[in-house]
């Protein structure tokens, strides 16, 4: 099993993370709608603090 990272925040390893899909294609089809909604509101959360985390790239010709 991977080694977990150590703070909530960071970034999953490319392990951590296929062995969460590979659970989720399992679970999926059996959530019902408001679990997917749930699921699909910590994703969207998730991918915005990802973001904010990575550094801005302005584009110059504005």
């Amino acid at each position: 099993m991977p080694v977990r990272p150590s703070h909530r925040h960071d970034l999953l390893t490319d392990p951590e993370a296929e062995a969460l899909r590979l659970k989720l294609l399992e679970i999926i089809p059996r959530l019902q709608r408001h679990h997917l909604l749930d699921l699909a509101d910590t994703l969207h959360e998730a991918a915005r603090e990802r973001r904010s985390g990575e550094p801005r790239h302005f584009d110059m010709r504005v």
